[in-house]
């Protein structure tokens, strides 16, 4: 059941959502003014022709940032509920490492970033990266019992590829390594319209598949035993997950980055303003509050004035909130 605080809270962050869209299409080294934004928008001619190429890249990036933030929201809200630990995601348990390693062996090993084969082997790599870590993961979490103990083999996994990357390093010339570095700081700039035409579409699909995902989810809470008695096929399930996770998490990596903190920190937000368990509520509510995070993010760096990597910003709004979250579950009862 749907409250009307849980649909007035939705209401407000898709609100606030529209208002960061707007904000990001004017903000920047070159400010442009409402009525022109609206006018390019609409596909009216305007007098600074400049305006138009600007808007449209200023486009991309915050349709990026929407799409990113999102699906890194919503693939951590699912691993956190399947792993039964509110530090799960998708950079804690290594499966940004993975994606990591995917890209790397594509741009470390010689292949241009500038073709479409190139752009199609490094989302298959991620991914193949993605799928490797996260089916590693739910193996090894049937022989442990402690939770935290998890989050730790999640870490050691993350230096395993880590070693990997460092060795291709070896191998990579001067070129080939400096747009590896530029691509590890995390950005949603510089990515296509067709880029953005062909991950809208598949985010979209997989958003829409999540439906599958809120029954199971909702049984998980109360663990895997009580999710069998209520004829929740748990290897169906896993599957799903598995494929949801990994797509949303390869998807937004390969062009973005492995973004820091979306992942973990937004399901914490979700659960402080809405108190509802159920998935039909908390999976819309962390797609908006991702959307929302990472519009900010992004906001923020051309406010600033100075180039920051993204991660450096995230970093700074999600570190406190897992701080907090630690300290909670920690608390003396």
């Amino acid at each position: 059941m749907i409250n009307k605080k849980d649909i007035a809270l939705a209401l407000v962050l898709l609100v606030v959502v529209l208002i960061l869209f707007v904000v990001s299409l004017a903000v920047g080294e070159v400010h442009i003014p409402l009525k022109q934004i609206w006018d390019i928008l609409k596909g009216n001619t305007v007098e600074n022709q400049s305006f138009s190429y600007i808007i449209e890249a200023r486009l991309n990036r915050t349709l990026m940032a929407i799409l990113g933030g999102s699906s890194l929201a919503v693939a951590g809200l699912i691993l956190q509920v399947f792993f039964r630990n509110p530090l799960a995601g998708p950079g804690v348990l290594g499966i940004s490492s993975g994606v990591t390693l995917g890209v790397a062996v594509v741009v470390l090993g010689g292949v241009s970033l500038s073709t479409m084969s190139s752009n199609i082997a490094m989302i298959t790599s991620g991914l193949l990266g993605a799928f490797f870590i996260l089916s590693l993961l739910m193996i090894i979490s049937k022989y442990i019992i402690n939770s935290v103990t998890l989050l730790i083999v999640g870490l050691m996994l993350s230096y395993f590829t880590s070693a990997f990357v460092n060795a291709l390093y070896h191998w990579a010339d001067l070129e080939q390594t400096r747009q590896f570095v530029v691509w590890g700081l995390g950005s949603f700039a510089d990515v296509n319209t067709e880029v953005i035409k062909m991950l809208s579409f598949m985010i979209i699909i997989i958003d829409l598949s999540l439906i599958f995902l809120v029954k199971p989810l909702n049984a998980l809470v109360l663990g895997e035993s009580y999710a069998k008695s209520m004829g929740i096929n748990i290897k169906v399930t896993k599957i799903l997950i598995i494929i949801i996770t990994s797509l949303l998490t390869a998807l937004i990596t390969v062009y973005c980055g492995p973004i820091a903190f979306i992942g973990i920190a937004v399901p914490q937000i979700v659960r402080q303003f809405s108190k509802s368990k159920s998935h039909q509520v908390t999976l819309p509510l962390a797609l908006l509050t991702g959307a929302l995070f990472a519009v900010l993010a992004d906001v923020l760096i051309r406010l600033s004035g100075s180039q920051l990597p993204l991660n450096t910003i995230t970093s700074l709004i999600g570190a406190p909130i897992i701080i907090w979250t630690i300290l909670k579950m920690n608390k003396v009862r």
